[in-house]
């Protein structure tokens, strides 16, 4: 896996998804272009005294002349403040690729199952468009996305058409508050899982908040997934 680098990265667009969440295309201004594993996060420097704050990439490795990422901007924190008081052609300090939180090379793991919450899903559009798109990859992938409203979903419309070209790509969003027409599942994101088959052979990854990923590492045991095909990210 590709070491991290310090890089100089400059800000080339910046799209707000809605009220919540923002997405930041960034392009490397030396070195000219870094590889890296989908899942993988860059470390930026966010103020004067050398705080740093990760976030996940969310593009395709593909791009390597840069990389893209969705921050949640509800927090109000540090790195949000300093990612949004970022001017276009402006450029930043990162340490970039790092992280593990790839899929692993495990060929018992014969399908993947992508559990997310929130913000929680960025590295997993990454894995998607890497698995799909680049690598052809022919294992049925299910994606299970939680969120709280029906406004703060994003991308469906791209996951939408994913499934509709890729048949073994699977997409569920899961509403815990949603409107009486809301179609699908809804509840936490267990509450969707357990009403789904969960493949007994499968990598089942997380990325969320901590609540939903200690209920899912103790929800899965007693659905007889084993301990080594759970995998989570440890930076959120």
């Amino acid at each position: 896996m590709q070491p991290p680098q310090v890089c100089k990265v400059q800000l080339v667009d910046k799209k707000p998804l809605n009220a919540k969440f923002v997405q930041y295309y960034f392009e490397y201004v030396s070195p000219a272009s870094v590889p890296f594993a989908a899942g993988q996060y860059a470390s930026f420097k966010v103020s004067e005294h050398g705080d740093r704050r990760s976030y996940s990439i969310c593009s395709s490795p593909e791009k390597a002349h840069g990389f893209e990422l969705m921050v949640d901007n509800t927090p109000n924190g540090l790195g949000v403040k300093y990612l949004d008081g970022m001017q276009l052609g402006e450029t930043a300090d990162v340490l970039a690729p790092m992280g593990v939180f790839t899929i692993a090379d495990d060929p018992s793991e014969e399908q993947l199952m992508l559990i997310a919450t929130g913000s929680g899903v960025t590295p997993f559009r990454s894995m998607v468009l890497d698995l799909l798109q680049e690598k052809k990859d022919q294992r049925e992938i299910w994606l299970y996305w939680g969120l709280r409203h029906l406004e703060d979903l994003f991308w469906q419309d791209e996951f939408q058409e994913l499934s509709e070209t890729f048949p073994n790509f699977h997409f569920h969003p899961v509403i815990s508050q949603p409107t009486p027409e809301w179609p699908l599942c809804r509840g936490r994101v267990t509450d969707c899982l357990a009403v789904h088959a969960l493949p007994p052979k499968a990598g089942y990854y997380l990325c969320g908040n901590q609540a939903m990923i200690k209920e899912v590492m103790a929800f899965l045991p007693t659905k007889g997934i084993e301990p080594q095909h759970i995998h989570h990210e440890k930076f959120y």
